[in-house]
Order: C-alpha cells, then sequence, then structure tokens
C-alpha cells in the first residue's frame, strides 16, 4: 500500500467516524431537547390542575378533620426537568373548608390573632375558592405542630394552607 492510498483509506474513516459521531450527538441533543420539553409540559400540566382527593390529614395540617371539600395545587419551585441528582422540592397550597364542628375545635385549639397587613397570596387556580373579604387569622402553636403554614377564617370554616414537600 503506498502512502497515498493509506492517507487516502485514513481520510476516509477519520472523516466516517466524524459525520457518525455528530449525528450520534445531533440524535443526542434532539432526544434530550425532546424529553425536556415533555417534561416541562407535564410539570405545567401538574402545576395548573386543582385536584380534590383527600391526601391531607391531621397530620399534615392539625385541625382539618374529615373535611366536607378541599382544592389544592402543587408547584415545583426548582427545575423539576433537571437531570441532576438531589431532591426536588414540592410546594402545595390547599383551600379546605371544614366541618362546622372542626372549624370550632380549630378555632378552640389554638390561639389565633388576625392578620394585619397583607392576605397571604392564593395561587391562582385556587382563588375561586377563596370568597372576598375573608379576613384571615393566623396561629403560631397550629403552624409548629403540623408541616404546612395555615391562615383560619372561623367565620367562614375556611383554611388556606401552604406546605413544602422535599
Amino acid at each position: 500500500m503506498t502512502r497515498r492510498s493509506w492517507l487516502l483509506a485514513a481520510s476516509t474513516v477519520l472523516g466516517v467516524v466524524l459525520l457518525t459521531g455528530g449525528a450520534g450527538a445531533l440524535w443526542l441533543t434532539r432526544t434530550d431537547n425532546a424529553e425536556e420539553r415533555d417534561c416541562v409540559t407535564r410539570v405545567a400540566a401538574e402545576e395548573s390542575t386543582v385536584r380534590t382527593d383527600r391526601r391531607w390529614t391531621d397530620r399534615d395540617v392539625p385541625g382539618v378533620g374529615a373535611y366536607p371539600e378541599i382544592h389544592w395545587q402543587v408547584d415545583y419551585p426548582s427545575f423539576a426537568c433537571s437531570r441532576a441528582p438531589g431532591p426536588t422540592d414540592l410546594r402545595y397550597q390547599g383551600v379546605v373548608r371544614l366541618a362546622p364542628a372542626d372549624a370550632r375545635a380549630l378555632a378552640a385549639t389554638y390561639a389565633w390573632t388576625p392578620v394585619t397587613g397583607a392576605a397571604p397570596e392564593v395561587w391562582p387556580g385556587l382563588t375561586g375558592h377563596v370568597p372576598d373579604g375573608v379576613r384571615w387569622r393566623r396561629s403560631a402553636d397550629h403552624d409548629a405542630a403540623g408541616a404546612a403554614e395555615a391562615w383560619f377564617a372561623p367565620e367562614r370554616s375556611l383554611l388556606l394552607f401552604t406546605a413544602v414537600d422535599t
């Protein structure tokens, strides 16, 4: 084999390797982008969904009892589609219509003080479940007893909570 034919063969092999590698990298990039777009779409759908299932208990939010109605959402404050290892924080917010007896018991169990200043931020998907003019109350003892921050409107038997789960 002459030097020229050897160089031609080596150049051809190198060209094929580079083209194959480049095409493979492009394919992986396109696949990753498609998977990331799918993940972003799924997360957006999860965050916009208002749920009504009975996931929340007295252990999570003390005093909710056997509530007749709940609406809650989940939020992914960190980038949930990251491939980096580690926990993904989830934030939750819920609006709970308490049974009248549970609302009275909750009002009697903890010291609730009126919220002064700005009202708590209610997530857009839940605002329709909070009537206008609600006068919220807070209790540091209540928040310390569970895994959630809570705002309570005893006269409306309404509880708003925010929780973080890692």
